[in-house]
């Protein structure tokens, strides 16, 4: 059961950095098909000709915008004060979470009879204070990077967790896999 959970766990945490970029609420939509219903069925008196009647696709992508996520909208005045969306800070805790399972993962694999592949962390992985160590500092520099890059290029930030994260989900299921093979 524990193995399982923490798979599932690397797996979730994989699935959701990924899925976070795709994901349009369906609130969006129907929004969008809201109003262009009632751009279509409106009667235009000639008084009343404004840019909403004359350019419905307009209203409607402004209204579809303001129905999306912060981290999905094009970045406006009030987005560019610093504030940073919540997807960044919940993909920092995933990063955490990730290097904490990848050295659970490894001190398991290795109490079974796995070696350690990598062979800059293979005189890391004989003591766990160590690796314990290492693991936490890689956290901290990937987020620290992560908020440097955040200043100068927002999308490339959040690109760059999302990649980080779906490397290391990646190499948590397999230190997993391997410690199940050797039971």
């Amino acid at each position: 059961m524990r193995r399982s959970f923490t798979r599932l766990a690397a797996t979730v945490v994989m699935s959701a950095s990924v899925g976070m970029f795709a994901a349009v609420p369906a609130s969006a939509q129907q929004l969008m098909a809201t109003t262009a219903m009632a751009t279509e069925s409106t009667t235009v008196l000639p008084g009343t000709i404004t840019s909403e009647v004359l350019f419905p696709v307009a209203t409607v992508a402004r209204a579809a915008e303001t129905a999306l996520p912060p981290v999905l909208r094009a970045p406006s005045s009030a987005s560019l004060d610093g504030r940073r969306p919540s997807l960044l800070p919940a993909m920092y805790a995933s990063a955490i979470l990730l290097q904490a399972l990848d050295a659970h993962s490894t001190m398991t694999a290795l109490d079974r009879g796995a070696h350690e592949a990598n062979p800059m962390m293979t005189s890391v992985v004989k003591h766990r204070g160590a690796l314990i160590a290492v693991k936490a500092g890689v956290a901290a520099s990937t987020i620290y990077l992560a908020e440097k890059m955040w200043r100068r290029n927002r999308v490339g930030a959040i690109a760059l967790m999302a990649i980080i994260n779906s490397v290391d989900a990646a190499i948590v299921s397999h230190n997993y896999r391997v410690a199940s093979q050797l039971r």
